[in-house]
């Protein structure tokens, strides 16, 4: 990890949680970074757990997430196990003294993530990147520079969608926020370059008999300096996946153009495929996010999402879910940032 003969040594990367999310990490990591190496991996099946080292050669395999975090070998560590794992293990690689990439979300709760800001901030040094990768999605970043050129002029509005195209029946107001909606959460705050004041959630369950559901859910929003913003979650669309960002400012407007695919004219029909899923719309962004990820590892140089902005996502993400649950606006305090966490 640390510089050798003027070159920099590849990271042993130990990965937690080898499914759907896990399982691309590692092959980035294995076949696309060549300053990692995958040494170790974690996962309750054992089954898939071998299968994926096989794939990538890592020479190590554990049912106890925990051992791997402790191994010599392993000098960082991606959790991308279920959710409501991520806070303790990435407190464990802080009191390990590892650099560690959480999953989305940092945590299920406020409270959660703020034991782990206030554990890094105790040690004196970041080691947590989390993984809200819109930040290295060139969609996403082509926007946010057009708004930084000032070409536009102050930002007076965010508009956030997100469409799951799949069924995903059934998922609770609390899961819709802090499992889909915290990305476009930080997205909100990341392009504002702002911080929410104010939410008023509401919601349409999948059914009048469920009313603990959300199928589609609107989140409105009001900045500190005093522009709004609006994020739409539709859960089960029925026809693919698609995220798009819109910036309105003084003297225009800019957003994404995230679908990829070619437009096709044929028999009197013009029409463009759409991502399946967000493992193909985001390709390019977990990409970029791992190489910054061990690049930063290399250097000792943090990058990236940080703990604080995994913790403010997860408190306006509490104040959504508040706001679902009673009809109302809720307010949103974000208390000042730690010194080191402000990017320059």
């Amino acid at each position: 990890m640390s510089p050798e003969k003027g070159r920099l040594v590849p990271v042993g990367v130990g990965v937690i949680g080898t499914g759907g999310m896990g399982g691309r990490h590692v092959r980035n990591l294995t076949h696309e970074v060549a300053a990692a190496r995958v040494v170790a991996l974690a996962d309750v099946d054992m089954a898939r757990l071998q299968q994926v080292a096989a794939e990538c050669g890592a020479a190590h395999a554990f049912t106890d997430a925990n051992d791997l975090i402790c191994h010599p070998e392993v000098e960082a560590v991606l959790v991308a196990a279920p959710d409501r794992f991520h806070a303790a293990l990435t407190q464990a690689c802080i009191a390990a003294g590892k650099p560690v990439l959480c999953e989305k979300p940092l945590a299920l709760t406020a409270g959660e993530a703020r034991q782990i800001v206030d554990a890094e901030v105790g040690g004196g040094r970041r080691l947590v990147q989390v993984g809200l990768m819109r930040e290295y999605d060139p969609a996403h970043v082509r926007v946010r520079q057009m708004m930084e050129s000032g070409a536009l002029g102050k930002a007076l509005a965010f508009h956030g969608t997100h469409v799951n195209g799949g069924t995903l029946s059934w998922r609770s107001v609390e899961d819709v926020v802090t499992n889909s909606a915290v990305h476009d959460i930080h997205s909100a705050r990341w392009m504002m370059g702002d911080e929410i004041v104010r939410v008023y959630t509401s919601y349409a369950p999948y059914s009048a008999e469920r009313p603990e559901t959300a199928r589609l859910m609107l989140i409105q929003l009001h900045y500190r300096g005093g522009a709004v913003g609006l994020i739409e979650c539709n859960m089960e669309a029925g026809y693919g996946y698609e995220v798009d960002i819109k910036m309105t400012g003084e003297t225009g407007t800019v957003q994404t153009a995230s679908l990829r695919s070619a437009v096709v004219s044929r028999q009197n029909q013009r029409g463009r495929w759409v991502e399946e899923d967000w493992l193909q719309r985001f390709d390019t962004a977990y990409l970029n996010e791992v190489r910054a990820w061990i690049r930063s590892v290399q250097t000792g140089a943090p990058t990236g999402p940080s703990a604080w902005d995994g913790y403010a996502s997860m408190l306006v993400a509490d104040a959504c879910i508040a706001s679902a649950k009673s009809a109302q606006p809720v307010a949103v305090e974000i208390p000042e940032m730690a010194k080191m966490y402000r990017r320059e």
